[in-house]
C-alpha cells in the first residue's frame, strides 16, 4: 500500500461527512468532479473500497472507509498541528465572532477549525444573534467581528462592511395552506432584526397582502418546523431550502416577489487586534469563495 496524500484523505473525510460530493466541493472550495477525482485516487492508493455509490451518489461507508474515517480524523488534526507549530506567523489572544441567528452556515464550522489548528494560541469565542444585534454590537465593542444578512448596501460610519454574496430569498409553505388574497396571511419568521423577516413583510406591504405573525422563533430549525407542519408562509434562502420535502410549495405565485439579501462580514477597527481580525476574515470569506449570488 502505498502512503495517504493528506489532501485526498481530506476530500474522503469531507464526502463522508457532508454526504455528498457537492457538499464535500463546498467545504473544499473544489469542484464536485475534482473531489470525486479524489476519492477514486485514494481508494486505488489504499486498494480498497471506501463507500458505496448510487448512480453517482454518495452511499454507506464501507469497512475500509469507516476505519479510514475514524483514523483520517486524527491523522488531519496531527497535519494541521504540525503545520502550526511550523507557522513562523502566529497570532494569538481574544477574538470574539458573531454569527446571525437565522442563517446556517455549518460549513463556516470547518473553517474556524481550520483557524483553530493553524493558529491554536487564538482564543476564538462564537456567540448567535439576530443580524441587527450584532451590528450594534461590532459598533460598541461588545463583539469584534459578525457575518450577517443586510437589507441594504448602505453602511455606517463606523463599521467596515464587505459583501459576501447576494442570497436570493423564496417563499415556502406547505400544500395544504388555503390562502386567498382576501385573507389574513400566517407569517411564520425570525424576531425582529432579521432581515429575512424584513423583506417578507416589505414584498408584502408594498402588494398590500394583509398577514399577520403566526409563529416566531430565534432558532432556524423552529421556522422550518413550523412551516412543514403548515403553520404559516416564511422567507427562506431558496439554496436553503430541502427540494425533496412532500407536499412542500417553493417559491408561490400568488405571493409578492422577494427582495434579496447581502451576506456580509462587518467589523470595526479595533485596536491591537487589527492583523487577527484580518486573518479570522479570510478565513470566512475562503469558505464562500465557491458561492454565487444564488
Amino acid at each position: 500500500m502505498q502512503d495517504l496524500d493528506i489532501e485526498l484523505v481530506r476530500a474522503f473525510v469531507a464526502i463522508a461527512e457532508e454526504g455528498s460530493f457537492t457538499g464535500a466541493g463546498r467545504r473544499l472550495h473544489r469542484t464536485q468532479s475534482t473531489v470525486s477525482l479524489q476519492l477514486k485516487r485514494l481508494e486505488r492508493r489504499v486498494g480498497w473500497r471506501l463507500l458505496h455509490r448510487t448512480q453517482g451518489r454518495v452511499g454507506e461507508l464501507t469497512p475500509a472507509g469507516r476505519t479510514l474515517l475514524e483514523n483520517g480524523h486524527h491523522l488531519l488534526r496531527a497535519h494541521d498541528r504540525a503545520i502550526a507549530s511550523l507557522n513562523s506567523q502566529q497570532f494569538s489572544g481574544p477574538v470574539h465572532l458573531g454569527l446571525s441567528d437565522e442563517t446556517a452556515h455549518q460549513n463556516l464550522s470547518y473553517a474556524l477549525a481550520r483557524l483553530q489548528a493553524y493558529h491554536p494560541l487564538v482564543e476564538l469565542e462564537v456567540t448567535c444573534a439576530s443580524s441587527a444585534e450584532l451590528e450594534e454590537w461590532v459598533e460598541t465593542g461588545r463583539i469584534d467581528l459578525a457575518l450577517v444578512n443586510r437589507c441594504d448596501s448602505v453602511g455606517c460610519d463606523n463599521l467596515q462592511i464587505h459583501t459576501l454574496y447576494v442570497e436570493k430569498l423564496a417563499w415556502v409553505m406547505h400544500q395544504e395552506i388555503s390562502w386567498r388574497r382576501n385573507q389574513m396571511l400566517p407569517l411564520v419568521c425570525f424576531p425582529q432584526g432579521c432581515s429575512y423577516r424584513a423583506r417578507a413583510i416589505q414584498a408584502l406591504e408594498a402588494d398590500n397582502v394583509k398577514w399577520r405573525t403566526a409563529y416566531t422563533s430565534a432558532s432556524r430549525q423552529g421556522v422550518w418546523s413550523a412551516v412543514t407542519a403548515g403553520l404559516g408562509v416564511a422567507a427562506l434562502p431558496l439554496n436553503s431550502i430541502p427540494q425533496d420535502i412532500p407536499g412542500m410549495i417553493i417559491g408561490s405565485t400568488k405571493l409578492p416577489p422577494l427582495k434579496s439579501v447581502d451576506v456580509a462580514i462587518v467589523s470595526c477597527s479595533a485596536p491591537g487586534k487589527a492583523e487577527l481580525l484580518v486573518i479570522l476574515r479570510s478565513y470566512i470569506q475562503q469558505q464562500f469563495t465557491t458561492r454565487s449570488g444564488g
